[in-house]
């Protein structure tokens, strides 16, 4: 589970005065089956929630989670490659993952109410935390907000003023990129042991914008919408766009295509990374958009149509003013080759390409290729800021 996910829990399920265990991934090598930032759960009576590692060390990391709710001291365990012999505790992807495990009362942590403030709010920030190093300060937690500074979290430390200024540069970096990691803070001198933080991002839902209102519009909806995107349906066909037909939209605009999308980039409502799907199949609606949606610029702009429409829309832009390096970033057709045909296997193989894109993966088979399974794996695994 996300951090997001797990205040959601506590929040629907959880009493107020009821201790539990937070288990979160902090570090990974290789072959690692969750990312940093994963959590777990694990309540009082032993029963967790979410999943560190898929099922590989589950068993053990609830049976540290019930010492650490004993003692109330938090711990770092590493997990690595199972024994040969099949008797060992590990993890038989081949990787290893850290996991820190600390003591939580929702009633007594201020800093996860600052969090879930900031979440209903949709504000980027970063809870960062703690979790390797002076026994003094393993497990302090500090909810950091984009432009606001971190030394709070290390009051009463001998951390040198270099080392402090490197975690607020990590933090803030981790922040504009959207992406949780983990790094670790060399001590002055040698003479106090080097701490390891835990910079666990929280940034508003990346935006899915589909243009066309159709059927295979509401699947890519609902598909988007499962993979936490928040997504908005736009089309200017009142009988079309409605909530009946695309009930997984978390908004459905009624407007020209190309005219709502100059309006949200104006207001500043749309980052770098927002998802642009024009599904319309007419010229009229696609083409203006997308002219405003390339000079723009966005991670992901795909249109959907044969090869033969696919042409002929290259064509209209280039008379618009674009070039063959401008019109580039167009994914048209939209998609993965997947040979999907309904709307559900459509909206699988444009969600497939999406992550891809994001993740800057080609996509192929892995059975045939070498690339590492898990990318950033290693990045993962804990930085040194200079």
């Amino acid at each position: 589970m996300e951090m997001r996910e797990v205040m959601e829990t506590l929040e629907k399920s959880l009493p107020g005065d009821q201790h539990v265990a937070l288990a979160t991934v902090v570090r990974t090598e290789g072959s690692a089956p969750r990312a940093v930032g994963t959590s777990m759960l694990v309540t009082e009576d032993g029963s967790p929630v979410g999943s560190v590692s898929g099922g590989c060390i589950e068993a053990s990391v609830i049976e540290a989670a019930a010492g650490v709710l004993a003692s109330g001291v938090p711990e770092l365990h590493r997990f690595g490659i199972s024994d040969d012999d099949g008797f060992g505790i590990g993890l038989t992807c081949g990787g290893s993952v850290e996991i820190f495990i600390q003591k939580y009362a929702p009633a007594s942590c201020p800093q996860f109410a600052s969090l879930q403030r900031a979440l209903n709010e949709n504000l980027p920030c970063a809870m960062v935390t703690i979790f390797d190093g002076g026994p003094e300060l393993v497990g302090r937690s500090e909810l950091v907000l984009q432009t606001a500074d971190i030394e709070e979290l290390f009051e009463g430390s001998v951390l040198a003023p270099d080392a402090v200024r490197a975690a607020g540069v990590a933090v803030r970096e981790a922040i504009a990129s959207g992406s949780t990691t983990s790094v670790t803070l060399l001590a002055d001198a040698g003479t106090v042991k080097p701490l390891s933080l835990l910079i666990d991002v929280h940034r508003p839902a990346r935006r899915l914008l589909i243009f066309g209102a159709i059927d295979f519009s509401a699947s890519l909806a609902q598909l988007g919408a499962f993979l936490g995107f928040h997504i908005t349906v736009c089309d200017a066909r009142a009988v079309f766009a409605t909530a009946e037909r695309i009930p997984s939209a978390h908004e459905i605009v009624i407007d020209q295509p190309a005219g709502y999308l100059q309006k949200e980039i104006a207001l500043g409502r749309l980052a770098p990374d927002a998802a642009i799907c024009v599904l319309t199949h007419d010229a009229k609606f696609d083409v203006p958009v997308l002219d405003v949606a390339l000079r723009h610029g966005f991670a992901y702009i795909g249109a959907m149509g044969s090869r033969r429409t696919a042409c002929d829309r290259r064509e209209r832009l280039i008379g618009l003013g674009h070039t063959d390096r401008s019109v580039a970033p167009l994914r048209s057709p939209i998609g993965l080759g997947l040979s999907a045909s309904t709307p559900a296997e459509t909206a699988v193989s444009i969600m497939a390409e999406i992550i891809a894109a994001k993740n800057q993966s080609s996509g192929l088979p892995l059975a045939h290729t070498s690339e590492p399974i898990h990318r950033g794996a290693l990045e993962h695994k804990g930085s040194k800021p200079n």
